[in-house]
């Protein structure tokens, strides 16, 4: 089951920094991770199973996949961006302003039409 969200901006400007800021976090966190696949280190596992709390140790070469997440979704946020940069320019439209997110990776924006050059 996919979890579907609507994120309401009050204009494309607040909808652009929300994404960039979103794309600065991921920036960092891939760093991180790349830094820590290339040393090899340990990392601590603490999952919620049946309302028991699991810690457990491993080697980060084992989460490899969340790399992958990561630039996936760094790419869908980057397309994103060029889009509503060659649609709309550098100017800030006022409306209905909405980013949908599916399982928390930004999927579309759905604009209001007529948007307001604010």
């Amino acid at each position: 089951m996919k979890l579907r969200l609507l994120l309401r901006f009050r204009d494309t400007n607040s909808l652009v920094k929300y994404l960039r800021e979103e794309l600065d976090k991921l920036s960092i966190a891939k760093n991180q991770l790349e830094k820590g696949l290339e040393a090899g280190i340990l990392v601590d596992i603490v999952e919620i199973k049946n309302g028991d709390l699991i810690v457990s140790r491993d080697r980060i070469t084992e989460f490899n996949y969340v790399l992958t997440e990561i630039n996936s979704r760094i790419d869908m946020i980057n397309a994103l961006l060029e889009e509503l940069q060659s649609r709309l320019g550098e100017d800030n439209y006022t409306g209905l302003v909405l980013l949908e997110l599916i399982d928390g990776v930004p999927q579309r924006v759905l604009l209001s039409q007529p948007l307001m050059l604010g």
